[in-house]
């Protein structure tokens, strides 16, 4: 908790990230990252063998490759997109402090916090409109997009921001929830370049008998496209969830168009 709070003071972030908990659940996130690592580690490898089928899928130039969801960065094999391309550009609301050090061995690796959904400025007003991202899709130089653990997460901390600050209800936050998702599918569609979603598919909960308990929708109702793999992420272990005593074990899908 002590590194927490002091990761907290000293990452650099947008006011708008902080108000709206992305600071705070980056490094919540790159901390339980440290502390899952054996478990979470399947699922990284999973992710940058991914990406790395996705590479190959670049026959002719490998000028740029965006990708959506950095994160911490464990699941992206930096090494391999470094050599392969002129320009490497890790997109994120949150750059924490463990992701700038581990990009300090790369001249063409460049992170940059951006809002992915272009929205979040509106919601931070009231304004429950989800906009058409644009960002990146008149450069003809993009030759890769990778959307990486990220399309199934984009409603939930603005849902639950909105909820707080302006009290919308179960059918406004669904409705949001759905039109964030459909936007960013939309958003990577139109891209003409070959896309890698990476995405959770069903989120299930287990009991410490493995009797599951509960299972959940991440798309939000919304039709995913279809994986060509799909790998399961030991998200919760029994050890992490305290006294609740349970598994989270999500389903992640891999799609290439």
């Amino acid at each position: 908790m002590i590194w927490e709070a002091w990761q907290y003071l000293i990452t650099p972030s947008s006011k708008l990230a902080r108000q709206m908990g992305f600071l705070y659940e980056s490094i919540a996130m790159s901390a339980r990252a440290k502390r899952c690592h054996t478990a979470w580690e399947p699922h990284y490898q999973n992710c940058r063998l991914a990406i790395e089928q996705a590479v190959s899928l670049c026959h002719s130039s490998k000028r740029k490759v965006l990708i959506f969801g950095a994160g911490t960065l464990q699941d992206i094999p930096l090494a391999l997109l470094s050599e392969s391309f002129d320009w490497v550009l890790l997109v994120d609301i949150v750059i924490t402090r463990d992701a700038q050090h581990l990009l300090k061995p790369y001249r063409n690796i460049e992170y940059i916090e951006a809002d992915v959904t272009n929205s979040l400025q509106r919601f931070q007003a009231g304004i429950l409109k989800v906009d058409s991202p644009k960002a990146w899709l008149d450069d003809e130089t993009v030759d890769l997009v990778v959307s990486l653990n990220l399309i199934t997460q984009l409603p939930l901390l603005p849902v639950r921001w909105l909820k707080q600050r302006f009290q919308i209800n179960d059918h406004q936050a669904d409705q949001l929830g759905q039109g964030l998702i459909k936007a960013h599918l939309h958003y990577l569609q139109n891209f003409d370049a070959p896309v890698c979603l990476i995405a959770d598919r069903v989120d299930r909960e287990f009991n410490r008998q493995a009797e599951k308990t509960d299972e959940f929708d991440p798309w939000w109702g919304v039709k995913p496209p279809s994986a060509s793999k799909t790998w399961q992420w030991e998200v919760v272990t029994l050890a992490e969830s305290g006294t609740a005593r349970r598994r989270q074990l999500n389903e992640v899908g891999v799609s290439y168009w």
